[in-house]
């Protein structure tokens, strides 16, 4: 069975480095200095750095977005004569190199004019060249364990060549019929070792069948080992515990209602330790057929798009694969 995870790196993944952009900017700012002609100017701190600093894969690729306005003090010097006063850059972002400088005095007095004129012409020049080199020190430092490697270790950053999944068996699906996927909710899961995100799912399935022989379909082991082409370790009794597709998901049963409803704990092996989500599963009796109606909680933020996409495939695919 292929893995659950972000295969291919290939779904979105996120990480916020606003914190990381703020520490390593101080440090490549704070300090600047130019000297020219007896002239000295010189960036004493930076006083803050507020906006979005984000790092994402998306389809294999890392993309850097960003946007923070940053605020610089200053300070120069020629012979006797002092000034200081403020920077401001209103946009660093991932998408320009044109910064706009907006500089200000603390004496505005036309004998401190070639002061700030040299603050603007010499002092900026430098700033610049030191922001050049942050989009590729974001991803240098960020990036690197966003990618998920392979079975074999091997990172993967390029997109799958086809929309098709390998199942157990060696066989393909493509993706399931009559499904719809809604919008998800997020929340908040912690572990021992781990907090992060989760998010909410739902999908709708229609199969041929009576609502008794759905139910047994996803609950009786004989059926079950038939669609998921491996023994099954599960039975209809609340309390029990199961495991499927060679242990690659498990849970535990927590309410049935024969023909109507599955209630169970559920889990990819990938997945944090000790984290669970909730399913519950409602079967809908029409006049030929069946609704299912999925509902997910507490799924990982970073395995949404993956476990959608599995759960058709490797579930509703696989009941139609085998029974019709």
């Amino acid at each position: 069975m292929a893995d659950w995870r972000n295969v291919g790196n290939w779904h979105w993944k996120e990480r916020n480095c606003l914190e990381w952009a703020k520490k390593y900017l101080d440090e490549q700012l704070t300090g600047v200095e130019v000297s020219k002609d007896g002239f000295n100017a010189k960036i004493d701190s930076v006083d803050s750095i507020t906006g979005d600093v984000d790092l994402n894969i998306r389809k294999g690729r890392l993309i850097a977005i960003y946007d923070v306005e940053v605020k610089l003090s200053w300070a120069a010097t020629k012979g006797d004569d002092k000034l200081s006063g403020k920077i401001t850059i209103p946009e660093v972002a991932h998408d320009t190199d044109d910064y706009v400088y907006d500089i200000t005095a603390n004496n505005s007095s036309s004998s401190m004019l070639p002061l700030k004129d040299f603050v603007r012409k010499q002092l900026t020049p430098a700033i610049t060249s030191k922001l050049e080199g942050f989009t590729e020190e974001l991803k240098k430092q960020n990036g690197t364990d966003m990618y998920i490697p392979d079975k074999n270790g091997k990172v993967s950053v390029s997109p799958a060549s086809s929309s098709n999944t390998q199942l157990a068996g060696g066989d393909s699906k493509p993706a399931a019929a009559n499904v719809v996927v809604t919008d998800s909710d997020v929340g908040v899961a912690s572990t021992k070792d781990n907090t992060f995100s989760t998010v909410s799912i739902s999908q709708n399935a229609e199969f041929v069948c009576s609502a008794q022989d759905m139910f047994a379909t996803l609950t009786d082991p004989q059926r079950v080992a038939i669609w998921t082409r491996a023994p099954a370790n599960i039975q209809a009794k609340e309390g029990a515990e199961f495991k499927l597709f060679n242990g690659h998901i498990e849970g535990k049963m927590t309410k049935l209602e024969p023909g109507k409803s599955i209630e169970q704990t559920w889990r990819v092996a990938t997945w944090p330790k000790g984290h669970y989500s909730k399913v519950k599963i409602d079967l809908d009796q029409q006049s030929s057929s069946t609704r299912l109606t999925l509902k997910q909680t507490g799924v990982p933020f970073n395995e949404e798009d993956a476990t959608k996409a599995n759960w058709e495939r490797y579930y509703w695919n696989g009941i139609k694969g085998s029974f019709g």
